[in-house]
Parts: structure tokens; C-alpha cells; sequence
């Protein structure tokens, strides 16, 4: 069978929840002998239903016929009504910790979800609130600086992402794999993954 992969992670810090799902996803591929034709990777709130990459992933399921996969139903959305008008698209889906669901279930758990992320959100307001009251300023000056360094990294990239592109190399599944055999490192001194791929991507272009 053929399969697109969704990942998704709410900020571009959580970068062991995106290792985590392409861990998951490609443990069930292998152990069903799943085709995967390409992986689609959002940072983005699951609060928001305008999603540039779903809507690819999505659109491309349509177009081969294939069936999306995510490791957990809450990369897709917390939202009950989001879920409800996916199912109603007709593309087929699977949720790889819950391979047994149908939609009955999907609802419930879809429900269940909405909730604990309103909690969360309760949870994390008041949280923030009494560390600004104790006068706590928000937010890491070493996030942005390694933020910087990703994207100086990415662009020092560019012509040779540009250089493979022109000869038909596209796809993110394609571009980690040549990237590999030229023996060209990511970030982190790591091997590319087609994930990988589209972090340094999106530094490129924002």
C-alpha cells in the first residue's frame, strides 16, 4: 500500500517529537511493507487549520491514491470538528498508535484531545503568568542564537540544494539521499532525513 507521511511538531525547538513520529511511521512501513511516496513535515500550532503542508500531503494523497499516515491523531489536530472534515474528504487514513480505530473511535478520542489541549493551554497561561509576576523574562536569547546559526548553516547550503534541484532531484526523500552520498553533514552533524531536509528548507525560505 501506498502511504503520505505526515509529521508535525507546534515549534521549530521540538525537534526530538519530529525524530520521535519519522521513528514511528517508518517502524509500521517496514513492518507492513508500506510504500512511502513522500513525507510532508509542518512546524506549526495544531490550533490552526490553514496548513500549507497538509494541504500538500492531503492533496497528494487524492492525487496517488494513497493513504495519509501520522504517528499519533493529535499531529493531526486536537480539534474535533478539523478531524470530522478530514474523515468527511474521503482520503484514507491511519494512525499508527491506533491501527484498529474507525471513525466512531477517531471522534471520541478526537474529543477527548480538544479537551486536554484546552487544559493544557489553561495549565500553561497561569504558569507563565506567575513567573512574569515574579518579574521572569520570557524566552531564550541561546534559542535565537542557534536559530541563527540553523539558518546561517541552510543558506551556506543553498547552492548546492539549488545545484541538485536543477538536475530533477526534488523531493525530500531524494535531496537527504544525494545529500548522504556526497557526504555533506547536517546542522547537528548528523545524516540527512527527508525531515531534516525540510527544517534547512524552511530556513531558507523565512
Amino acid at each position: 500500500m501506498d502511504y503520505i507521511a505526515y509529521i508535525r511538531t507546534s515549534t521549530d525547538t521540538q525537534n526530538n517529537g519530529l525524530e520521535a513520529q519519522e521513528k514511528a511511521i517508518q517502524s509500521y512501513l517496514d513492518t507492513n511493507e508500506g510504500n512511502r511516496l513522500e513525507t510532508y513535515v509542518e512546524q506549526v500550532s495544531g490550533r490552526k487549520n490553514n496548513r500549507e503542508e497538509l494541504t500538500k500531503a492531503l492533496a497528494h494523497c487524492k492525487k496517488a491514491g494513497a493513504t495519509l499516515i501520522v504517528s499519533k491523531l493529535d499531529r493531526l489536530s486536537r480539534r474535533v470538528s478539523f478531524i470530522a472534515n478530514l474523515m468527511e474528504s474521503k482520503v484514507k487514513l491511519h494512525i499508527v498508535d491506533m491501527p484498529n480505530a474507525d471513525n466512531f473511535t477517531l471522534h471520541i478520542w478526537a474529543s477527548l484531545g480538544e479537551k486536554e489541549a484546552q487544559l493544557i493551554s489553561e495549565r500553561t497561561k497561569q504558569a507563565l503568568s506567575v513567573l512574569k509576576a515574579k518579574g521572569v523574562k520570557l524566552g531564550s536569547p541561546l534559542n535565537k542564537e542557534r536559530s541563527q546559526k540553523a539558518k546561517d548553516f541552510a543558506l551556506s547550503l543553498l547552492p548546492t540544494i539549488n545545484q541538485l534541484k536543477e538536475q530533477g532531484i526534488t523531493s525530500y526523500y531524494a535531496l537527504a539521499s544525494k545529500l548522504n552520498d556526497m557526504g555533506i553533514k547536517t546542522f547537528t552533524n548528523s545524516t540527512w532525513k527527508p525531515m531534516t531536509v525540510s527544517r534547512t528548507l524552511k530556513y531558507i525560505i523565512t
